[in-house]
């Protein structure tokens, strides 16, 4: 049988083939086309959930198979999202949740309409003239104290407002590393005030042919952004009182029935940008959401298919697709995938756990210590770091196969010898 690592470079030298050789399987084209052919109908987390072999092809393509008889814990995850750190997802500590919520929110957007005058009072008082509500929006969530924008991380929405009965006025909405770079401190620690800067300075570029002066944004007392819709006078093109067509001007209200506010998502800037929500259910498209749960499908049935025979290869293969996503060693220690490796690589005994916050943080520096994890923003600092794996995964299993076989040619007495080293380094 071919070592580990043998198979980890055979699958990763040209991965798009491996792939593609996967993607040909009848079955997985199959039930790839079903996917695609039947999600882009789906607009409610029932329609999803009734559909058992679409709901089953997405939790498969997230690794959450052995959890697809848990509907009503899935439900849950679903209903409350990913966007509020407070959420169910975000509070289970294992990051194929909160992917798995993003993935599938259906909402796409949100609308508001302003009411119009009303009249208030009773018969023994006078009655009085109340005046009309401007349309608004508010965030579902309040916003963390600084988000990254450092990477690819990207917000981007149109903004639009009715102004009157026969008139709609857009404007679109980029907030990512090109945009805020000249506008904010540190773009690792974005902060919300800055993106309500950054949004209505979007804003007011849009010009009078767009929302300029027509719609705010700001910071609710929560922490959550709001929109409004606000009153507007204008000259015209010419900046002269009178005229028509483009000079002439125009008043519009701040509220009624004719002011409406509508968030709409866009696909993002280019394909290795990553959507943020903030607070809109703001999110990829259809088109794109498809094909990201059809990619990471794929993925994940070429990981488990290369771990039927070789836990070690779908463990490699696991890593090398999480590792540039990771921040610190808590991302390691929330997912056991990820600390098997971690543990290998540093000799760490497989059955060491954290039972207690104090051991939890001990492990963590552990691993903070003997892992530079800022280096897997590298991907040839990551496929090192993967084949190192690879390759003490064979020493320690597959010593007979594997590559690094000659350092071990005494046989296990060596073997242990070297494991033993390694655990003594980590302090072990």
């Amino acid at each position: 049988m071919p070592s580990t690592l043998t198979n980890y470079q055979l699958i990763t030298r040209d991965l798009g083939a491996s792939l593609k050789r996967k993607a040909a399987d009848p079955m997985i084209a199959r039930e790839t086309a079903y996917f695609q052919a039947t999600i882009g109908k789906v607009k409610s987390i029932d329609d999803f959930m009734k559909d058992t072999r679409l709901y089953t092809f997405a939790m498969k393509a997230y690794g959450l198979e052995e959890m697809t008889y848990a509907k009503a814990f899935m439900r849950k995850v679903l209903t409350e999202g990913a966007a509020s750190p407070a959420s169910f997802a975000n509070r289970l500590a294992d990051a194929r949740y909160v992917a798995f919520a993003r993935a599938f929110d259906f909402a796409t957007g949100a609308s508001a309409t302003g009411a119009g005058p009303t009249v208030s009072g009773t018969i023994a008082a006078e009655a009085r003239l109340v005046a009309a509500t401007p349309a608004q929006l508010n965030g579902a969530f309040a916003l963390p104290e600084t988000l990254d924008f450092s990477g690819p991380n990207e917000v981007r929405f149109a903004l639009a407002s009715q102004v009157d009965a026969a008139s709609t006025k857009s404007a679109t909405i980029v907030l990512n590393k090109a945009s805020l770079a000249a506008s904010v401190q540190n773009l690792a620690q974005v902060t919300p005030t800055e993106i309500v800067a950054a949004i209505n300075a979007q804003v007011a570029a849009s010009g009078e042919a767009g929302l300029k002066g027509k719609v705010q944004v700001g910071l609710g007392v929560a922490g959550s952004l709001f929109i409004e819709t606000t009153a507007f006078s204008g000259l015209g093109a010419d900046g002269a009182v009178g005229g028509s067509g483009d000079y002439a001007d125009v008043d519009y209200a701040a509220g009624g029935a004719t002011r409406t506010l509508a968030v709409r998502n866009l696909p993002l800037s280019g394909p290795g940008q990553t959507a943020l929500d903030i607070g809109f259910g703001i999110g990829l498209p259809p088109d794109a959401k498809a094909k990201a749960v059809t990619d990471a499908y794929l993925r994940q049935t070429l990981e488990t298919d290369a771990g039927a025979e070789d836990t070690g290869l779908r463990l490699a293969l696991y890593f090398a697709r999480q590792a540039s996503g990771l921040t610190s060693a808590y991302d390691i220690l929330g997912d056991p995938a990820l600390s098997q490796v971690a543990n290998t690589v540093i000799g760490l005994p497989a059955t060491s756990g954290a039972a207690t916050s104090e051991s939890l943080a001990r492990r963590a520096a552990l691993i903070s210590a003997k892992i530079d994890i800022a280096s897997f923003k590298e991907p040839a600092k990551v496929e090192a770091f993967v084949r190192r794996f690879a390759a003490i995964w064979d020493a320690q299993n597959n010593a007979g196969d594997s590559p690094a076989a000659v350092l071990f040619s005494g046989g296990g007495n060596q073997a242990a010898l070297l494991l033993g080293l390694q655990r003594s380094r980590a302090g072990f």
